[in-house]
């Protein structure tokens, strides 16, 4: 179970191989709210193999990639199943999960409802926005916090990472760093941090990048080796299958590993809170702001 052929398993180029560990499983306890609750607290995520129906899963798959080889996003001439990107393709494409009804439905009704209504024990509401990643060849994405992202709301948010097909490490999947949700000096810090905010009293070079999209990204500095050895615990990961549902706190940190195929890698990010709580203005609504310029907020430095 590996990366690549020499057995390699590889974030941001970087070798993880002799750091990786096995995601703990929680289908044992899907039914268990308590203690879906404790085991949330004690390792920052929740594994859960199978609890989509995998003929769902499979069935928004095909509708998304059918709707990104009308857009010329795959290969010309190959079928939409196979997933082979187009050259170029940069693999982010929120506008084509906002219409697409299988996927919607999956994310956001039954038992993906059911499970978060459970864990936090009342009325949910999820984001308007749908993260859709159609991750191409050679990519994947650096550590982070989701907090630097959504903190303009309730910080007890939950994310999904939903694998759209079976997703084993050759094409990379997600990777939890184990225990980082407990670093409190992290999240205090970078952690409390805001990837839309800018100094109004900055330079000039600075304002000028606010319109050029040239600010922070929101990643921790280090790569996922220097990071794991700074921080400790390993890199948790699986070979995901249609069906399994990953789930985390803002404060864990994560990483996708590499697309180590000749294939588009496809996953979504969904987010969940308690309805009763404020949510951050910027994922929701018919037409969310995101990281546009209408959600840059300038401060004082």
């Amino acid at each position: 179970m590996s990366s690549v052929a020499d057995g390699r398993i590889t974030a941001q180029g970087v070798d993880l191989r002799d750091a990786v560990g096995a995601l703990r499983r929680s289908d044992d306890v899907a039914g268990d709210a308590v203690e879906l609750r404790h085991r949330l607290a004690a390792d920052g995520y929740l594994f859960l193999p199978g609890f989509l129906a995998r003929d769902e899963v499979l069935a928004a798959r095909h509708d998304l990639l059918t709707r990104l080889a009308q857009q010329g996003r795959c290969e010309p001439g190959s079928g939409a199943d196979d997933a082979i990107a187009a050259p170029g393709f940069t693999g982010f494409v929120p506008e084509v999960a906002a219409r697409s009804t299988p996927l919607l439905d999956l994310l956001y009704t039954g038992r993906m409802i059911e499970l978060y209504e459970a864990v936090f024990g009342e009325a949910v509401r999820h984001f308007d926005y749908t993260w859709l990643r159609a991750v191409p060849p050679r990519s994947g994405t650096p550590p982070h916090m989701d907090s630097v992202f959504m903190n303009r709301g309730t910080l007890d948010l939950l994310t999904a990472w939903t694998p759209l097909g079976d997703i084993d490490r050759t094409l990379g999947g997600l990777a939890i760093l184990e225990r980082s949700h407990t670093h409190d000096d992290l999240r205090a810090g970078y952690g409390s941090r805001d990837v839309d905010e800018f100094c109004r009293n900055g330079t000039s070079a600075e304002h000028d990048a606010i319109h050029e999209g040239l600010l922070w990204n929101g990643a921790l500095p280090e790569d996922p080796g220097r990071l794991r050895e700074r921080l400790g615990g390993r890199w948790l990961t699986a070979d995901f299958r249609a069906g399994d549902l990953l789930t985390f706190t803002i404060f864990t940190v994560h990483c996708g590993l590499d697309n180590n195929t000749g294939r588009l890698r496809l996953s979504c990010d969904s987010r969940y809170q308690r309805a009763s709580q404020p949510a951050d203005p910027r994922w929701i609504g018919a037409h969310p702001s995101a990281h546009g310029a209408r959600s840059k907020r300038g401060v004082l430095c």
